[in-house]
C-alpha cells in the first residue's frame, strides 16, 4: 500500500502546485469577478432552498429587476404575479456548477451567470453538499430541491414559468441529469427507489416539478457514465482514486457494492432501464436537451456527452443537439473563456439554445445583451492553461 500512495502523494503534489499557479496567474480576474459578486446589486447571496445548510443559492437578476425577500418586482415597481407572463418575463436558468463531487460551490458558477444575466436572463446558482457531507444520492436530492424551488417561484421572481432551463457543468451536470431522471422515476410508482437516498430525495424534491415541465437541460462538460470500468480508470489516473470515487457513488469504499450501486449513479443506464421497462417515457419526460463539451478536454473525455447523447436518442428522445469545441478543455468554457471576454461560444451557445422556443435549431443567430469585457490580457490567460491541472 505504501509503495502505491507514495506516487499518489508525489502526484497530488504536482496538480496542487499546477492549481495554485494557475489560480495565482487569473487572480486578477477572480479578483474582479469577487468584486462584483459581493457588491453588484443584481446579485443576491445566500438564498435558502432547503433545509441543509448548503441549501443555499446565489440569484443573478438582469437590469430592471431587483429582490425583495422572495418577490422581483421591476424597475417600475410592478410585481410580477403568477400569470404573468409578458414579454418582459426572462427565461430562467438554473446552473449546478461542477467541482469532482467534492469541492462544488455556487460560487464558482459566478462568472458565468453573469455572463449570461448580462444577456437578461434570471440565473440561479445552487449549491449542494459536497463528499464527505453527503454521496451522490443526497446531492442529487439537494440539486431536485433547488430545481423544485426555482420552479415554483419563477413567476415571483420575474421569470416565465414556461422558460425554466436546468444548466449544469462538470459532475454539475452529471447530479442534474441524475436530479432529472430520479424525478421521473419518483413520479412513477412502478420504478423501484433509491434506499434512504431514494426516500430522502422524494421528501426534499417531489411534488414541485416533473422534468417534462422544463423548457431545456444542457450539460458542459458532464460525466454519464460513472459505472463505465474505463471512466472510473481515468478518473483514478486523474487524481480522483477509485475508492474515493466508489464512495461518493455509494459502491462502498472498495467497490463492494460497485455492480449495484453505480449504475444506479449513472444517467446512461438509468435510461436503458427506464426503456427496458417502460419504452417511451423517456422521450415523453425528457426536455429539448444540449449537450456541450470542449475537444480537448481530458478531466471528463468528451465521448461522455457522446454516450449521453446517444442513450438520450435510443430511448426516442428526438430534440438532442451535441455542440463540440475544438481546443477547449475541460475549465476553458466556464473559466477561461469568460474571462477572455467578447464572444464566448459557450454562452452563445446556451443563450440561443434558451431563447428558442423549441430548442436549439429555432434559436436565431442574433444575441442582445451586453457584451463581456476582457478581465485579463490573453497572454496571461494562456500562461494560466499550461499551468491547469485538471
Amino acid at each position: 500500500m505504501s509503495s502505491r500512495a507514495s506516487p499518489r502523494r508525489i502526484g497530488w503534489l504536482f496538480k496542487f502546485a499546477g492549481l495554485i499557479g494557475f489560480a495565482a496567474v487569473l487572480s486578477p480576474a477572480f479578483f474582479r469577478v469577487a468584486w462584483s459578486y459581493y457588491t453588484d446589486a443584481r446579485v443576491t447571496r445566500d438564498v435558502r432552498y432547503g433545509p441543509n445548510p448548503r441549501n443555499r443559492l446565489d440569484l443573478f437578476l438582469p437590469r430592471g429587476c431587483a429582490f425583495f425577500g422572495e418577490c422581483v418586482v421591476d424597475a417600475d415597481g410592478a410585481a410580477h404575479r403568477a400569470n404573468a407572463r409578458d414579454a418582459r418575463s426572462p427565461p430562467v436558468i438554473v446552473f449546478v456548477t461542477g467541482g469532482m463531487w467534492i469541492i462544488g460551490y455556487k460560487a464558482w458558477g459566478a462568472l458565468l451567470a453573469m455572463t449570461l444575466m448580462r444577456r437578461g436572463f434570471i440565473v440561479a446558482s445552487l449549491d449542494y453538499r459536497n463528499f464527505p457531507q453527503g454521496t451522490v444520492g443526497d446531492m442529487a436530492a439537494d440539486v431536485g430541491a433547488g430545481i423544485g424551488w426555482v420552479r415554483r417561484r419563477t413567476a415571483s421572481l420575474g421569470g416565465d414559468p414556461r422558460k425554466v432551463f436546468v444548466v449544469g457543468q462538470s459532475a454539475g451536470a452529471h447530479l442534474a441529469a441524475v436530479a432529472l431522471l430520479r424525478q421521473t422515476e419518483w413520479q412513477r410508482s412502478e420504478f423501484p427507489g433509491y434506499g434512504a437516498a431514494s426516500s430522502h430525495f422524494q421528501n426534499t424534491a417531489a411534488g414541485a416539478w416533473s422534468p417534462k415541465h422544463l423548457a431545456g437541460f444542457v450539460g458542459v462538460s458532464g460525466v454519464y457514465s460513472p459505472d463505465d470500468p474505463s471512466l472510473v480508470e481515468h478518473f483514478d489516473r486523474k487524481g480522483l482514486y477509485r475508492e474515493v470515487f466508489y464512495a461518493i457513488m455509494e459502491a462502498g469504499f472498495s467497490g463492494s457494492r460497485a455492480f449495484e450501486a453505480l449504475p444506479r449513479s449513472s444517467p446512461c443506464a438509468i435510461l436503458r432501464e427506464f426503456e427496458s421497462k417502460e419504452p417511451g417515457v423517456v422521450a415523453e419526460t425528457m426536455p429539448p436537451t444540449l449537450l456541450c463539451h470542449g475537444e480537448a478536454d481530458t478531466s471528463a473525455p468528451p465521448g461522455e456527452s457522446a454516450k449521453f447523447a446517444e442513450a438520450l436518442r435510443g430511448c426516442g428522445a428526438s430534440r438532442v443537439v451535441e455542440k463540440y469545441y475544438p481546443g477547449k478543455t475541460h475549465t476553458d468554457p466556464f473559466v477561461t473563456d469568460p474571462i477572455l471576454g467578447g464572444r464566448d461560444a459557450l454562452a452563445e451557445d446556451i443563450a440561443r439554445f434558451v431563447r428558442g422556443s423549441d430548442g436549439f435549431e429555432a434559436a436565431t443567430d442574433r444575441e442582445e445583451g451586453e457584451a463581456s469585457p476582457p478581465l485579463l490580457p490573453r497572454a496571461l490567460v494562456a500562461l494560466a492553461r499550461t499551468m491547469v491541472p485538471f
